[in-house]
């Protein structure tokens, strides 16, 4: 066998081992990937990407499936790699509520995400502990999405989270 031959042969048996050590590992060239392998994963979806936001390591996957929401956490690792987070199942949507929201940590990162029913609530807020308020008026396809991070124990918790009409009157309140 000829030496150029030979080089090819290798590239090939190189080519088929990465592969599979990709398969195997968990890692996936896309972000997207690692989330639909996520749902995959536990026989959930597939859900319809409503918006994917960018955090430091990482990127948050909002999404919608039947009845249900969820924000899937997908994170960078070695360079250009995808390994799946976090909570790839969300909520059930509890329709009877003008919001429905849920929220998580991962280490210093936080996330409130949820749906809004009511077509009179036009901004969403959430006031954290420390009486820092975010607020959210452009929603995606009637999601929303908030992140925060936190290094001490002040900024862990929101205390309350409100939805407001057109005229800035608060129609939905719910204290944490």
């Amino acid at each position: 066998m000829s030496r150029r031959k030979k080089v090819i042969r290798n590239f090939i048996i190189l080519g088929i081992l990465f592969v599979i050590f990709l398969n195997r590992s968990g890692l996936y060239l896309t972000p997207l990937s690692a989330h639909e392998h996520s749902e995959r994963s536990i026989h959930y979806g597939p859900s319809e990407v409503v918006h994917i936001e960018d955090f430091d390591g990482g990127k948050y996957i909002l999404g919608k499936y039947d009845k249900w929401v969820s924000a899937n956490t997908v994170n960078r690792t070695l360079f250009f790699f995808w390994r799946f987070g976090s909570q790839p199942i969300g909520f059930e949507n509890d329709k009877s509520k003008a919001v429905d929201y849920t929220w998580s940590s991962s280490y210093e990162n936080y996330k409130l995400y949820g749906i809004v029913n009511d077509d009179k609530v036009k901004k969403v807020e959430i006031i954290l502990n420390s009486g820092e308020s975010f607020a959210q008026k452009d929603f995606y396809d009637d999601l929303f999405l908030f992140t925060w991070q936190s290094k001490g124990n002040e900024n862990m918790y929101f205390k309350s989270i409100r939805g407001y009409d057109s005229e800035n009157k608060v129609i939905f309140e719910e204290k944490h």
